[in-house]
């Protein structure tokens, strides 16, 4: 995604000439950076490829603040990067499993910030049954993405001759910031500060956003049932556009063809909200989740974590000793 975020956290190229010369500067020479230090990169290092997809892909606001980081870090851009694994990308790409504890602290984190943090979350409870209910009704009964009916609700609703008439799939709603960040213990309070953190510290837009409204309808949004795992590891994203609750459906690698015919001709869907009590799903969450989706995908992280998690039960017997970015995934799940 590129062009500056606006205050709805859609790109619009109208308000690039905001991303001032000093930003330009600075994320192109973050990128001199990070490419002379891919000259002397392992195999088995991903440092470059994590902060190039980051610099690369993100907003410009989001970019800028990476580009700092990698300016004031130039000399310990391995743990600048395991940081951004570790409490970005894995949190994210978690979807409803456990969110793994972050491992590595971003070099110049603040202590005061994180336990500001702490004093405010708090954690939350799941209740589907009610998010699904809230979501359908605003959503008119219909997957966002495919536009089919939830068929529960229209077997409910019509006789059968009706709902015969009807494209029907069952669906689920689906949170776009995981569950799992507003879902721990006083025990993980401070682990999970630290991701909050690092998400507030990338994307400023966000910061209203907190561990009370995780249930809220900005947060979530009808889909097949078929659409939720693939929507929650990010192989399937929605980008927002320049036109309000207009977005790009992305698909990635990982994403069954079977179910390209369930997807829009024309690769866009616009929301409208059926039911003014619920608001439609928040712009700056559905960029966040497409940014990390375009960083995933494009550093080749999405298939190491995916990896790792199939295979954890016969990774465990390799040192998870965090030498590496693989044995440091290890420690985190």
């Amino acid at each position: 995604m590129s062009g500056a975020i606006s205050p709805t956290g859609i790109s619009n190229p109208s308000t690039e000439s905001s991303f001032s010369s000093a930003g330009t500067f600075s994320v192109n020479h973050a990128r001199r950076l990070v490419n002379d230090y891919a000259e002397g990169e392992s195999p088995s290092d991903q440092t470059s490829k994590v902060l190039n997809a980051f610099l690369e892909h993100l907003p410009s606001e989001s970019a800028g603040v990476v580009a700092d980081d990698i300016i004031s870090n130039s000399n310990d851009l391995t743990t600048l990067a395991d940081h951004y694994i570790t409490s970005i990308l894995v949190p994210i790409r978690a979807g409803g499993g456990k969110t793994p504890k972050p491992v590595s602290m971003r070099p110049g984190m603040s202590g005061d910030d994180i336990d500001e943090i702490a004093a405010t979350i708090t954690p939350q409870t799941r209740n589907q049954t009610k998010l699904k209910a809230d979501c359908l009704a605003r959503d008119g009964n219909r997957c966002q993405i495919t536009g089919a009916y939830d068929v529960d609700t229209m077997t409910r609703l019509l006789p059968d001759t009706e709902v015969d008439k009807l494209t029907t799939v069952n669906t689920e709603a689906s949170h776009i910031i995981p569950f799992s960040m507003a879902a721990f213990s006083d025990a993980d309070r401070h682990s999970k500060s630290q991701l909050w953190e690092a998400i507030y510290h990338m994307f400023p837009n966000v910061r209203s956003f907190t561990t009370d409204d995780i249930n809220d309808t900005r947060n979530a949004m009808t889909i097949c049932a078929a659409f939720h795992t693939l929507f929650g590891r990010l192989n399937l994203c929605l980008e927002p556009t320049a036109t309000t609750n207009r977005y790009r459906v992305k698909k990635y690698r990982g994403f069954p063809s079977i179910f390209n015919n369930l997807l829009p001709s024309d690769s866009f869907v616009t929301f409208t909200a059926h039911d003014g009590r619920f608001p439609l799903p928040d712009p700056k969450l559905l960029s966040l989740h497409a940014s990390i989706g375009a960083v995933l995908h494009a550093s080749g992280m999405a298939e190491i974590i995916q990896k790792v998690l199939e295979d954890r039960k016969e990774l465990h017997c390799l040192a998870a000793d965090g030498s590496t970015q693989v044995g440091m995934l290890l420690l985190v799940f």
